[in-house]
C-alpha cells in the first residue's frame, strides 16, 4: 500500500505543479507534469479499484500530450454556447453514465455509480473547457465536489485534497467570469 500512497501523493503534487505552471503560462512544460501526474493518479485509482477513474486519468494523459502538441499554436477564446448545447451534453453524459454503471459493476469497480459519474462528466467538463465556455466551471464545481467524497471514501485523502483545491478554483473561476458571462442562443 505504500507504493499506492506514494503514487497518489506524487500524482497530486504533479497535478498541482501542472496547474501552477499552466496558470503562469509555462507551456509546454506544464503538460509534462500533467502527464506524469495523470500516470500516478491512474495507478493509485487502479489499485483502489476505481476503474472508470483509472480510465479518466489515462484520458488526461492523452490530453496532456494533446495540450503539449498545441502549446503556443492555439488561439483560445471565451465563447458562451447557450443552454441548448449544454442540455444536449448533459443528456448524452447521463446516458453514458447510465450505461457505464452496469459495466463497472460487472467488473467489480468500487462505488461504480460515483466512479462513472465523475469520469463521464469530467470528459464532458473537459470538452466545455476546451471550447472556452465559461459554464465549464459549473460542471467542475459539481464534479470536483463529488470527487472529494469518492476519493475520501476510497482511502485516497491526498486525491480528495486535490479535488478540494480544484473545487475552490472552479468556484473562483465561475465568480471571476460571471461579470462577462452572457447566455446566448
Amino acid at each position: 500500500m505504500a507504493m499506492v500512497r506514494l503514487a497518489e501523493v506524487l500524482g497530486v503534487i504533479l497535478n498541482l505543479a501542472y496547474t501552477w505552471l499552466y496558470l503562469n503560462g509555462t507551456l509546454p512544460l506544464a503538460y509534462l507534469f500533467a502527464g506524469v501526474g495523470a500516470m500516478g493518479m491512474a495507478f493509485a485509482c487502479w489499485k483502489r479499484n476505481l476503474l472508470a477513474e483509472t480510465g479518466l486519468h489515462a484520458f488526461y494523459l492523452g490530453m496532456a500530450g494533446y495540450g503539449a502538441w498545441l502549446a503556443g499554436a492555439s488561439d483560445w477564446s471565451v465563447t458562451a454556447h447557450g443552454w441548448g448545447p449544454h442540455l444536449l451534453s448533459l443528456a448524452v453524459g447521463a446516458l453514458a453514465w447510465w450505461r457505464a454503471v452496469p459495466w463497472l459493476q460487472s467488473r467489480g469497480s468500487s462505488m461504480p455509480q460515483l466512479d462513472a459519474f465523475t469520469t463521464v462528466f469530467s470528459v464532458v467538463g473537459t470538452w466545455w473547457m476546451i471550447q472556452g465556455d465559461p459554464a465549464n466551471w459549473l460542471y467542475w464545481m459539481v464534479i470536483d465536489t463529488v470527487s472529494i467524497y469518492l476519493y475520501a471514501k476510497r482511502g485516497m485523502p491526498w486525491g480528495a485534497l486535490l479535488f478540494l483545491v480544484y473545487t475552490l478554483m472552479a468556484v473562483d473561476g465561475w465568480f471571476e467570469g460571471i461579470s462577462w458571462f452572457t447566455v446566448t442562443g
